[in-house]
Formats: C-alpha cells, sequence, structure tokens
C-alpha cells in the first residue's frame, strides 16, 4: 500500500469532516469569451415583431399600436429570470418563425406593407374573406355595442331544457296496415316533394317495391326498410306552396316518427352488405334526420351511405365511355350509383361545414371538393310508352335538371371560393380592389351559368312563381353572391376609420347588403316549409339578419365612415322582423333555434330602444 495513502485514510478517520451546510446555489462559472451577455429579456409586441421594429413595450398598449389604433398583443411571459442560452435559443426560435412565415416574400413586399396602415392591412386577414358563422358575426363590435358588449350564452338563454322536453314523443304505431290507397298517398308525396330535389330511386321500381311489401306484410328486409323510409318521408312531406307547419306534437309527425323508428330498426341488418339499397336507405335515413333537425345523425347517416359506394363498380372504374359499354341495365345502375353518391356527397359537405366537424385532418384538402364527373341521368329507350310511364319521366326529367344544375352550381362555388381564399395583394397593398377585379369576373360566371339553365329551372321567373326545385335553386344562387360580396360587407362594417373614396368597393358592399335582404325575401315562401334544408335556411336568414342589424347600427351611430356615403336597403327592417318570427316557429326543433331566437329578439329590442332615445 502507498504510504501517503494509509497517511490520508488514518487522518480522515481521526478528523471526519464537518456535516455540510445548506447554502445557496453559486452563480455559474463564466464561459469564457464565448459567454452570452445578460441582458434584459423584452419581447415586442405582435405587431412591432412582424414589422420588424423596435417596441418600447408601454403597458397597456405600445406607442405604434396606441398611434396607429391597433390591438398590442404583448408577451404574458416574463423574460428577464432566463438564462442568457435560453433567451437565445428563444431569439433563434423566433427568427426560424419569422423566417418560415416570410417564405417567397421579399424585402421589398416587407417595405410596403409596413406603410399601409395597420387598420387597411387587416382587411387581408384570410379568414374574413369567406362568410362568418353566427358565432363569429355576434362578436362584431356593432352588435356588441347594441347589446351593451354583453355576450350571449347558455345562462342568458336557458331554453335547451325546454326545447328537449318538446321533442320527446310517444310514436304512433302508422305502419302496422299499409292500406293500398294510404300508401299511393304517401308515394305520391314522396316523389313530388322528396324525391324530385334528389332523384336517387328509381320511381316505377320503387313503386312496384312498395306495393309488393305491403301485400305481403312488414318483414325485416332491406326493400321493407326502404318502404318504410319512403313512407315516412311521404308523411312528413308537404307541397311547397300554401303548405301549413307540422309541429312535433301533431299526428302527422307521430306518423312519420313511427316509420322511421321501424326503419332503423333494420338499417343495422344493412350494414356491411355494400348494397346500392344500403346506400339508398342511409341517404334517406339522413333526409329525414334533416327535415326533423337532426344535423349530427344525418351526418352520420350520410357518411355511410358514402361508405356504401366506395364499392360501387360504375366509381371505382369511371371512365368518359364508361356508360357506352353497357347495356340498358347496366346504364340504369351506374346512374343510380352516381346519383346516390352525388347526393350524400353534396349533403355530407354541407353539414360538415355547418356543425364545424374536424374533417380528417390531413385528409382535408383531398375530400373538400366534389367529384370530378357528373352523374349519368337514366335513359329509358326500352320501356313502353304509357300514361304512367310518360308522367313518370316528366317527374324524372325535371328532378334531373335541377339535380345537374345544383351540381353545376356547388361546383362553381366551390371553384370561385377557393380563387377568393388564394388571392394575393400585388406589391403588400389591400387585397380588396384586387378582389373585386375578381369579383367581376366571378359576376359574369354566374350571369352565364343562369343564361345556360333550361327553362323548366330558369331563374328569370319572379321568386313567387318558385317551385320547390327552383326555390332552392335560387337559394344557392343567392349563397354564391353572399360569399362573392361578403369581404366588401365586413370591411364596410368591421373596417377602417377612413373616408375611402373608392366607389367600386362601396358598390359591392351595396350589393352585398342588398343580397342578404335579397335572402330573406326570395326563401320568404319557404318559412314553414319542412325539407332537407330547412335549418341551414333558417341559419343563412338569421346571418343575413344580423348583418343587416350590424350594417344599420354601424350607419347610425357613424362606426363606419364608409357606410355614411350609403343608405341601407328599403324594408331591411321589415326584413329583420320577418326573421325572428321564423326562428320563433322553428324554435321548438332544436335547442340553436331557440337560441338564435332569443339572441334576435333582444337585438331587435336594444335596437328600437336605440331608435327610440
Amino acid at each position: 500500500m502507498d504510504p501517503s495513502q494509509e497517511h490520508t485514510t488514518s487522518f480522515a478517520d481521526k478528523h471526519p469532516p464537518p456535516s455540510p451546510v445548506p447554502s445557496a446555489p453559486k452563480r455559474p462559472a463564466p464561459r469564457g469569451p464565448a459567454a452570452y451577455p445578460r441582458k434584459r429579456a423584452v419581447t415586442a409586441c405582435q405587431v412591432c415583431r412582424a414589422r420588424r421594429t423596435k417596441c418600447d413595450n408601454l403597458k397597456p398598449s405600445c406607442s405604434f399600436c396606441l398611434k396607429v389604433g391597433a390591438k398590442c398583443v404583448q408577451s404574458s411571459v416574463d423574460l428577464s429570470s432566463y438564462d442568457p442560452a435560453s433567451l437565445q435559443i428563444l431569439q433563434r426560435l423566433d427568427d426560424l418563425e419569422q423566417l418560415v412565415r416570410g417564405i417567397g416574400t421579399d424585402q421589398t413586399t416587407t417595405k410596403a406593407t409596413e406603410e399601409i396602415p395597420t387598420a387597411v392591412r387587416e382587411c387581408f386577414d384570410r379568414s374574413r374573406l369567406s362568410p362568418y358563422s353566427i358565432d363569429r358575426v355576434l362578436e362584431w363590435d356593432s352588435l356588441k355595442s347594441l347589446r351593451g358588449i354583453r355576450q350571449p350564452n347558455e345562462h342568458a338563454y336557458p331554453c335547451t331544457e325546454r326545447v328537449m322536453r318538446t321533442t320527446t314523443t310517444t310514436p304512433m304505431s302508422g305502419h302496422d296496415e299499409l292500406e293500398p290507397q294510404r300508401t299511393k298517398m304517401l308515394l305520391d308525396n314522396f316523389f313530388s316533394y322528396v324525391h324530385v330535389k334528389n332523384p336517387v330511386l328509381d320511381e316505377q321500381r320503387t313503386r312496384q317495391t312498395v306495393a309488393r311489401v305491403c301485400m305481403h306484410g312488414i318483414d325485416w328486409s332491406p326493400e321493407a326498410c326502404l318502404t318504410l323510409l319512403v313512407c315516412a318521408l311521404g308523411t312528413i312531406a308537404t307541397p311547397f306552396l300554401d303548405c301549413h307547419y307540422i309541429s312535433r306534437d301533431s299526428d302527422t309527425y307521430h306518423t312519420a316518427e313511427s316509420f322511421f323508428l321501424a326503419a332503423k330498426k333494420r338499417l343495422g341488418m344493412l350494414l356491411g352488405t355494400s348494397s346500392l339499397i344500403e346506400a339508398q336507405c342511409m341517404f334517406l335515413a339522413g333526409v329525414y334526420a334533416m327535415c326533423t333537425f337532426q344535423r349530427l345523425p344525418a351526418w352520420r347517416f350520410f357518411m355511410q351511405s358514402l361508405a356504401c359506394c366506395q364499392t360501387f363498380e360504375s366509381l371505382k372504374a369511371f371512365r368518359q365511355n364508361y356508360g357506352e359499354q353497357l347495356d340498358e341495365d347496366g346504364r340504369r345502375s351506374a346512374a343510380a350509383e352516381q346519383a346516390i353518391y352525388w347526393s350524400a356527397w353534396k349533403s355530407e359537405r354541407e353539414i360538415h361545414h355547418d356543425l364545424g366537424l374536424p374533417g380528417y385532418l390531413f385528409s382535408e384538402i383531398d375530400i373538400t371538393g366534389y367529384p370530378p364527373f357528373f352523374p349519368t341521368p337514366p335513359r329509358h329507350e326500352d320501356e313502353p310508352t304509357n300514361t304512367f310511364a310518360s308522367g313518370t319521366e316528366r317527374r324524372e326529367q325535371a328532378s334531373w335538371y335541377f339535380y345537374l344544375s345544383e351540381i353545376s352550381l356547388l361546383r362553381l362555388r366551390r371553384r370561385m371560393g377557393n380563387e377568393i381564399k388564394i388571392i394575393e395583394p400585388e406589391n403588400g397593398s389591400s387585397v380588396l380592389p384586387d378582389l373585386a377585379r375578381l369579383v367581376a369576373h366571378h359576376e359574369q360566371q354566374m350571369l352565364d351559368w343562369a343564361n345556360a339553365l333550361p327553362d323548366t329551372m330558369s331563374l328569370q321567373a319572379p321568386p313567387s312563381e318558385d317551385e320547390v326545385c327552383r326555390f332552392v335553386l335560387r337559394g344557392h344562387f343567392i349563397n354564391v353572391h353572399e360569399m362573392l360580396y361578403w369581404p366588401f360587407v365586413d370591411w364596410a362594417i368591421n373596417g377602417p376609420s377612413l373616408n375611402l373614396d373608392d366607389w367600386p368597393l362601396i358598390e359591392l358592399m351595396a350589393k352585398g347588403l342588398r343580397s342578404h335582404l335579397e335572402r330573406i325575401i326570395v326563401n320568404r315562401p319557404g318559412f314553414r316549409h319542412r325539407h332537407h334544408g330547412t335549418f341551414g335556411m333558417i341559419v343563412s336568414c338569421t346571418r343575413s339578419a344580423l348583418v343587416l342589424l350590424a350594417a344599420g347600427h354601424a350607419c347610425a351611430t357613424s362606426q363606419s365612415t364608409v357606410l355614411q356615403s350609403h343608405h341601407m336597403p328599403i324594408g331591411w327592417q321589415d326584413a329583420v322582423k320577418e326573421v325572428i318570427r321564423l326562428n320563433e316557429t322553428w324554435e321548438h326543433e332544436a335547442p340553436d333555434l331557440c337560441r338564435m331566437a332569443m339572441i334576435l329578439n333582444d337585438l331587435w329590442l336594444h335596437w328600437t330602444h336605440f331608435l327610440a332615445v
């Protein structure tokens, strides 16, 4: 053993070290010339960070944001206690974020953007280029000030329990006996008022199927399920003109519910068959759920119908000449498969957007559009001509004219919406002038589309003469115009307090306000009509009423210098009152409608009080 080691050991044994005393952590040793300088970390507000300028961090608003009237958002985290290395990492991450966001831009664009007033550049927020949801419209300053900055909430409008209680009913036994005369009436109602908007069935074959099921009795076959769904929709369907409101506590509604509940018991037996009748039954179940304002179940039914369509040969092997290779039965089968696919697709897309569902995340880009082909109408070359067949063919021809017209309009709207979303301002200027030129091009496309419509679907006739198909088509047409003019209406109500002498933009704003008034007037005949799109109609009319109220209040209180130079459309206040009555008519159908009725009433009372003062 080493003598020194022995000496050390013995000394330690004789003189043990004292117990360690807790002490404050020592400052880390300097890192030499590579050490980071220690300084207080001051984070610029979001506006100054975007401009890459120095921020004085004054509270509650920095000097620049206070000068231009922008909202100053500053970090709520105190970074002064961070060590220098952490601060350097945070700075590099911030630089990397700015670099990623700035890809595709140069210094000239950045400099030009800095010279534009912040209030004008805020108009380029892409989320403001498309129509808002009702909840977002209610956040507008004009409506907040009208309501005294009070936010709508469930406690302020406690109607959910009352609505759910009134919608709970005991179904009646309406499917025990299906008499021939009664069945014929239900079939006539179905094909005249429901099927005409979504021609997914062959009328003659469906009538034969229903007659056969009624003759042998309701069993558990797919044909029985289809029969019950047709009878449920035929019971609840009413003529478009001079229709009467079918309330939830009426015998008619209870009978329709009994048919539907019996059909739901048979839907489970269809799952997994991947047959045409499964897709048809799932779609019709979704249509009934929409007629009774059950939107989430309706979305599930439409999704299940779409899942069935994935196995159809006419969709998997679709080509331009695919139909020419088939015989008459093959063409009719392909037409039926494409029809149900298109109907389920567009119905699912509409509900998906209204419900605000998250979608499929990474696959969202691939499924937001519409299929690249039109469904093929069925042919009747081999059928004998007789009175019944000719009546069926006329009804089928009218339904397919509407069907193809609606599909073409939906695809046109989707393409226009995408062009609006991807628009880029020139030289960092406001996007509105560029958007105005694009809207002029879109208006011409809409005019060309309207002129190409067949006579039976022509929108040249006055709205008072519309039957149900033209009524729905005209509603879609107005929806497109709302989308085109929305950025200019939003700019006028919530835009800068600058008196911009740009009359083309003001004229587009005026067109937008007129389109909101026109929507309410055009939809007036269908205010009491229960159908597939009633809920969507109520929501769109309610949004238009809120936009008109916001514009009227902004104009009256001089909150918008743009609106001061333009008068509100004549009759807008009467239109708002009509929408209030519309929501009150249907408020027992769903909690959302009850809440909207109470909010509109609240806003209208505040508006009348404001005028009186």
